[in-house]
């Protein structure tokens, strides 16, 4: 069975008016094909509980799901793979457990986090923060386009072609230079998330993202 790829537009799960399971349905309904279940200071009991439900759903309609961290939940559910903080556990052990078929992504700030991500053999990268968010205790530095253009030139010249994923208080004025920097794809958590009509403002991103990323095609690839 052939991995996944790496979609452009992940959406990952933030506290909003809706549930989890909510988000991820209106999400899927408005087109997104990626998501990523994070369900921080909870029980074990009730992520596993959401997991399954919205694992169910993202397999009867397409779309790919991750787990954020609970790499032990991901393997008894079964989900597409996880997505690893820099305290979570190692992606190599990660990919003991999981398996090769498995999407293991990794959450970078520098270019030597990624170049040891790259060595630990994670399928993408999620760069950020690419500005301050309230997503994420303990914040990084904050890149901006500027970061981003200077990590992804050291990466290619060091050979590193893993997808780079932007993330970090991203909202849709920042993708046509972020897209330039040559980014793969953008996860994006509270903008969809507290939005009134997730499912229309998936759409909207999407068809953005679209065009964007296809202006910057052939100069990255």
């Amino acid at each position: 069975m052939q991995k996944k790829s790496i979609a452009r537009l992940q959406f990952i799960t933030s506290p909003s008016a809706q549930s989890y399971l909510q988000q991820i349905q209106s999400v899927v309904l408005g087109g997104g094909n990626w998501v990523q279940l994070r369900m921080k200071d909870d029980t074990t009991e009730n992520i596993e509980k959401v997991a399954i439900e919205a694992l169910s759903y993202c397999m009867d309609n397409g779309a790919t799901f991750i787990m954020n961290d609970h790499v032990e939940i991901a393997a008894r559910i079964g989900a597409d793979g996880v997505h690893l903080g820099q305290q979570d556990m190692a992606p190599d052990k990660a990919r003991e457990i999981l398996g090769p078929q498995a999407i293991i992504g990794g959450t970078a700030n520098t270019f030597e986090d990624i170049q040891r991500l790259a060595a630990l053999g994670v399928d993408y990268i999620g760069l950020g923060p690419y500005r301050f968010t309230e997503t994420k205790q303990n914040l990084s530095p904050v890149l901006g386009n500027e970061g981003y253009l200077s990590i992804l030139k050291q990466c290619d010249e060091a050979g590193i072609k893993l997808p780079v994923i932007a993330i970090g208080g991203l909202v849709p004025t920042d993708l046509p230079e972020l897209f330039k920097t040559g980014i793969h794809g953008v996860a994006i958590s509270s903008y969809i998330a507290q939005s009134e009509q997730p499912g229309a403002t998936t759409l909207d991103l999407l068809q953005a993202i679209g065009r964007y990323s296809s202006a910057n095609w052939t100069k990255f690839h």
